[in-house]
């Protein structure tokens, strides 16, 4: 069982110029100005470090935002910036940090909680499942079938870093949507990026309504987009044609396919491009990745924002969880988003989880991590059964499929 033993919380007077070495023996950080901004993103997040002979050795963060699950918005802790020092390493530390800035962000409100992993596996631990999949595409800017704005573009630097922020947390989202409140966050990212290049949209009033931003390499590019927003449908046309823009120079764009669109629908000749682009540096490629995982902290909260079609599924869970002591009484008090034990679960048009059990009710036993991925709509209760933590009669598997088969397929639409 992981513990907060030797866990504390980050003092930036004490920890700075270690967790900075942590950092640059990650080869995260390389000089100067990277150093700068990881200033920045200390100040969005509440970290947590380990510290070894008195020396900060390991660092995580949380950092607040909000998931949209269908129309709700619930409370959000953004896990980021997991780091080891090279003494560290095998000793354990980032699982125990983690687990304990996990707590934190449970004891102060939020329902769910995400993280880009580094690799599968290593979060599992930590009750953590692995998301859906998105769908990355590098195409030629030239074949992309919209028009050029009517509005006239505007360059974006890092220093308006503030009114990025502000667009990003106004965007477009759907089912799986992620925000996060500080703006140092997008600050750093973007002070982190390299050769970046910046392209906006403005409204009448001046404000900044649509964005392309991201990493430029080379004359022809390929550039990669890493912040994409629009508020409107027309916005999202327009954004892509702020992108076929720089055709006249740029051979290759990569870009993660914005929600709600399929991106294949706007771009002209994609089998003629796959086929001229085999083992070329600017040819048309589409992968799928699921490098994002989730996982429920206060499961009362997150039932609690379903709101389902059709005839509601009672069930009794047994849900397991393997940071449920920690989350109930990380520093010998107690809290109130523990999720392991028996609960009575109701999915419908009113959602809802309390505590106890029901003998009429049939079972299900799942572990925190594949209860997660089936109540945002990863995957459906039938296939979990077969490949996950997640068992149950089969009749409430099938009632389980059904009543949780409308669910959008989740995107959080931002890199984290």
């Amino acid at each position: 069982m992981l513990t907060a033993m030797g866990v504390q919380p980050y003092d930036h007077q004490r920890d700075l110029a270690a967790v900075q070495r942590i950092w640059e023996d990650c080869r995260w950080v390389t000089d100067d100005d990277d150093k700068a901004a990881m200033v920045h993103f200390l100040q969005a997040a509440d970290a947590w470090v380990a510290r070894i002979d008195g020396q900060a050795e390991c660092l995580v963060g949380t950092v607040p935002g909000r998931l949209r699950y269908q129309a709700t918005d619930l409370p959000l802790a953004v896990v980021a910036g997991v780091t080891t020092s090279l003494v560290g390493r095998k000793q354990q530390l980032a699982g125990r940090v983690t687990a304990t800035a996990l707590g934190a962000a449970a004891r102060a409100g939020a329902a769910v909680s995400v993280l880009g992993m580094f690799e599968q596996g290593f979060y599992d631990r930590l009750g953590f499942g692995t998301g859906s999949y998105d769908h990355v595409l590098t195409l030629d800017p030239a074949t992309l079938r919209v028009d050029l704005p009517t509005r006239r573009p505007v360059r974006l630097t890092v220093e308006d870093w503030q009114e990025v922020h502000d667009c990003l947390m106004s965007r477009v989202r759907g089912h799986g949507g992620v925000v996060t409140g500080p703006a140092g966050l997008t600050r750093a990212e973007m002070a982190w990026t390299e050769t970046p290049f910046g392209l906006g949209l403005r409204d009448d009033e001046g404000t900044l309504t649509g964005l392309v931003w991201g990493e430029g390499k080379g004359e022809n590019g390929p550039f990669t987009v890493t912040h994409l927003a629009h508020r409107t449908p027309t916005e999202l046309l327009e954004v892509l044609g702020l992108l076929r823009s720089l055709d006249d120079q740029v051979r290759s764009v990569k870009l993660t396919e914005p929600v709600g669109v399929q991106l294949q629908d706007v771009i002209r000749h994609v089998g003629r491009q796959e086929i001229a682009g085999k083992g070329a540096s600017h040819g048309f490629r589409h992968e799928a990745s699921a490098w994002w995982q989730i996982r429920i902290l206060d499961l009362q909260a997150a039932v609690a924002a379903c709101r389902l079609d059709g005839p509601a599924v009672r069930f009794c869970l047994q849900l397991s969880d393997p940071l449920d002591d920690l989350l109930h009484d990380p520093l010998g008090r107690a809290g109130s988003a523990r999720a392991a034990g028996s609960w009575v679960v109701t999915l419908g048009p009113a959602s809802s989880a309390r505590r106890g059990s029901a003998g009429d009710l049939p079972t299900l036993t799942a572990s925190v991590n594949a209860f997660s991925r089936m109540w945002l709509g990863v995957r459906p209760a039938s296939v979990l059964s077969l490949t996950d933590d997640l068992a149950g009669p089969p009749g409430l598997l099938d009632a389980l499929d059904r009543v949780l088969a409308p669910l959008p397929t989740p995107h959080p639409g931002l890199d984290f």
